[in-house]
């Protein structure tokens, strides 16, 4: 068992730190204030603050390397620009293990000093101190996104073997306990559309009315919906036909026929 490297106390030049501090979180929902906050105390225990310093702040998968902020990051790295940067967990600069090596690399190159606020390593130096640890950690991380890709690709097989249905609802229909479910009484005011609205509208598209006319009356659809769902007639016969080759469908449809 490797011990917690301690991180040391360090003495930055306030009028020009040159310090990076990353921020990343993984979706529009996903806050990051707790990240924000662990590193604000860190900054504090160091006589500085935000205005101090320069804010990454990206909003993706660690697993991708194209993020905006990362990839300004290591060009200010390289450019030797940053002194040292600041990031709450080493999962936060990356969940496979290729792109943290990236950035263990450019830093240690750069003479890059990384201060973790929240881990078992609290500094990844350039002379390799705490870079063992890091590594290993950034291993653990990009496995476990394995781990979690693996069981939601198994999760979503074994819904739709019982018939449950997984991505986004179609217009006119609507999801009740995982089961698609023809919506007959539509929450307009929640952004619904109602099975019949869709029905309606493509009468009046095979009666010679343009699409744009037909989404303008016809609740919380658009036109590109309308024009998708009747030129694929597969898709059209789930409202005209009331029949379907997706199981899911035809079991939705049933207790309208």
């Amino acid at each position: 068992m490797h011990s917690p490297v301690q991180a040391t106390t360090m003495v930055f030049d306030a009028k020009n730190p040159n310090i990076a501090v990353y921020v990343r979180r993984s979706t529009a929902e996903q806050e990051d204030e707790h990240q924000r906050d662990d590193i604000t105390d860190w900054l504090d225990r160091h006589d500085l603050g935000m205005k101090d310093v320069e804010l990454y702040v990206d909003r993706g998968s660690g697993a991708d390397s194209s993020r905006a902020d990362f990839r300004r990051l290591i060009t200010d790295v390289d450019n030797k620009e940053v002194t040292d940067v600041v990031v709450w967990e080493i999962s936060r600069i990356a969940r496979k293990g290729l792109i943290a090596q990236e950035f263990f690399d450019s830093c240690e190159n750069s003479g890059v000093t990384i201060h973790i606020t929240n881990g078992s390593v609290r500094e990844i130096r350039p002379d390799g101190t705490g870079r063992m640890v890091a590594d290993i950690i950034a291993s653990v991380a990009a496995e476990e996104r394995r781990n979690l890709i693996r069981r939601t690709k198994s999760g979503q097989k074994r819904a739709r073997k019982e018939g449950k249905w997984m991505g986004q609802v179609p217009a006119g229909f609507a999801r009740v306990d995982g089961y698609l479910r023809v919506n007959l009484e539509p929450d307009y005011d929640a952004g619904e559309t109602g099975y019949y609205d869709i029905v309606s509208a493509l009468e009046d598209i095979d009666d010679g009315a343009s699409y744009r006319s037909v989404a303008e009356r016809t609740p919380n659809v658009t036109r590109q919906t309308l024009s998708t769902i009747y030129q694929e007639d597969e898709r059209k016969q789930w409202y005209l036909g009331e029949r379907a080759d997706d199981d899911r469908i035809e079991t939705a449809l049933t207790p309208i026929k």
